[in-house]
């Protein structure tokens, strides 16, 4: 059997916290963002720290989770 087409290997519990953390950004400007939208819609004035935690999580996450795609394939490359 080639060595090409086996099992994937389980990540390390390090990486798996990081893309944890990867995902809870990315849903932590999302939610930022909608309530921002939902509140300008409705006409009152969100706090200013929500549009400071979407335009810097989300592109964390963004950059985060390209590192974690960037491992995978450099893993997959060595099988």
């Amino acid at each position: 059997m080639s060595p090409h087409y086996s099992a994937p290997q389980p990540q390390s519990g390090g990486w798996q916290i990081f893309n944890y953390t990867a995902m809870a950004l990315a849903l932590t400007a999302l939610v930022a963002l909608v309530v921002v939208l939902v509140s300008k819609w409705a006409g009152a004035a969100p706090w200013p720290g929500l549009n400071w935690i979407a335009m810097i999580s989300l592109p964390a996450a963004f950059l985060m989770m390209g590192a974690s795609v960037l491992r995978s394939v450099a893993i997959r490359r060595r099988l």
